[in-house]
């Protein structure tokens, strides 16, 4: 990943974009934080952990519209940078923003959930452990596909009850064994799964490699998840070929091999599976494991942006903002925020309600602009903390509170931004009101 991460770097340069590769169950991979930037210069990042929801009482801005001419006598629009900015995107570390990846790998080191069967069929399921929010939150969709894998016989395996149990067909549209797996009885999936495996249901092959690579009610072995998904893979299952094509780039299980990942991925991806599309869109954007096509990568993007994935969306938005692979178009570029905006996705928030503001790509709409602020600020994110505060030390697009400005002020100086403008907003309040703010970020993010 780190390679991967320096290799766009340099692609990239000042403008960079940075991504990262998907795997099954991740989330989805960014490119680059949004531009620490109020201006309409066009400027062209992924493991995942829960995304907290955005506040409730944020209410999403209005889809957004053509682009208008700007009126002649409108108000200057509002220096978004911090007065020691220089232009440059906000940040490219991570800790800045929540990095999406494919499939969380559990760590090692924290046994999997062990299955206590249910004292009847009718008691409340358990939870599979959540994934990451966003387009990729769910664990894959296992379809049931028939045939025998060519090859020698499936790795041995340890069985439930002492034998394997003989093979219970479904009924049609059924998978009982991903159905366990999904309700937290994941014992109970693996027995299920088992003989429908050694059968050569590749539906079961993938849900044996899944159950391996995560450790659920079995111990964590990627090697005995990479031979399951192989099996299945080499069967034609898409979902397997991602799974297999992400253990390849990140060598768990085997080598690591960005060549294999890549195969795998293009056949995944030629079944219409978006995060090996995505993937792939990647490896092409690097330029190594395939050689460097921007135009492919950018067809890629959109074909995972149109799928539904939020990271493409966001990629895909920085290359019309910046004209790379596709010709530029802000109107498109603000377009795909928005999607990616209304998704959750945190940098496009940010980056939406900057174009928003400024009206680069979409009709300028101030008070639309300080809600999605808002609702990146309400998540912890750093530079929207910034950004609302200048609104609301302003009066633009929000009504005008010095303390609650100093309250975002303070969030936001914590996480590294600085601001000398707002330093004096502070220094202005009495001293109560400076306890209040103070009083106020400390208690965030609960309730006021």
């Amino acid at each position: 990943m780190t390679r991967l991460l320096a290799a766009l770097l340099l692609l990239l340069g000042s403008a960079a974009s940075v991504a990262h590769a998907q795997s099954a169950s991740d989330g989805p991979m960014v490119l680059t934080p949004p531009p620490d930037d109020g201006t309409a210069q066009p400027k062209p990042k992924p493991k995942p952990k829960p995304k907290p929801a955005p506040s409730a009482t944020t209410t999403p801005a209005p889809a957004a519209q053509p682009a208008a001419p700007p009126a002649d006598n409108g108000p200057a629009p509002i220096v978004l940078y911090p007065s020691d900015d220089t232009g440059a995107p906000a940040s490219t570390d991570a800790s800045d923003w929540p990095l999406p990846h494919l499939r969380p790998t559990p760590d090692a080191s924290t046994p999997a959930p062990v299955e206590t069967p249910p004292a009847d069929a009718a008691a409340p399921p358990a939870e599979i452990p959540a994934a990451p929010a966003g387009p990729a939150a769910a664990a894959p969709s296992i379809p049931t596909v028939g045939g025998v894998p060519s090859g020698n016989p499936p790795p041995a395996v340890p069985t439930v009850g002492g034998a394997t149990t003989p093979v219970v067909p479904d009924p049609p549209g059924v998978d009982s064994a991903f159905g366990a797996f999904q309700r937290g009885f994941y014992l109970s999936a693996f027995g299920l799964a088992i003989p429908r495996a050694e059968a050569g249901d590749h539906a079961a092959q993938t849900l044996l490699g899944l159950i391996y690579e995560g450790g659920y009610g079995v111990p964590r072995d990627p090697v005995q998840a990479v031979s399951w998904y192989t099996f299945a893979a080499d069967g034609g299952d898409a979902k397997a070929q991602f799974a297999l094509g992400n253990m390849y780039l990140e060598g768990r299980g085997v080598p690591a091999d960005r060549a294999k990942a890549a195969d795998y991925f293009e056949k995944a991806a030629g079944k219409g599976d978006v995060g090996a599309t995505y993937n792939l869109a990647l490896l092409y954007l690097e330029g190594q494991a395939r050689p460097q096509d921007l135009s492919r990568a950018a067809q890629l993007f959109q074909q995972a942006a149109e799928g539904g994935n939020a990271d493409a969306q966001y990629v895909l938005a920085q290359l019309f903002e910046a004209g790379r692979g596709v010709k530029e178009d802000q109107t498109e570029a603000t377009k795909w925020f928005a999607e990616a905006a209304r998704l959750g996705h945190i940098p496009s928030e940010v980056e939406y309600a900057i174009r928003l503001f400024n009206g680069v790509g979409v009709t300028a709409n101030e008070q639309a602009a300080a809600k999605w602020f808002q609702q990146a600020a309400d998540v912890g994110n750093p530079i929207a903390q910034n950004r609302l505060a200048r609104l609301l030390a302003t009066g633009r697009g929000i009504k005008e509170d010095h303390v609650a400005a100093a309250k975002w002020h303070f969030l936001a100086k914590q996480a590294g931004k600085t601001d000398d403008f707002l330093d004096q907003v502070v220094a202005s309040l009495t001293d109560d009101e400076r306890q209040q703010a103070l009083t106020a970020a400390q208690r965030w993010p609960a309730t006021d």
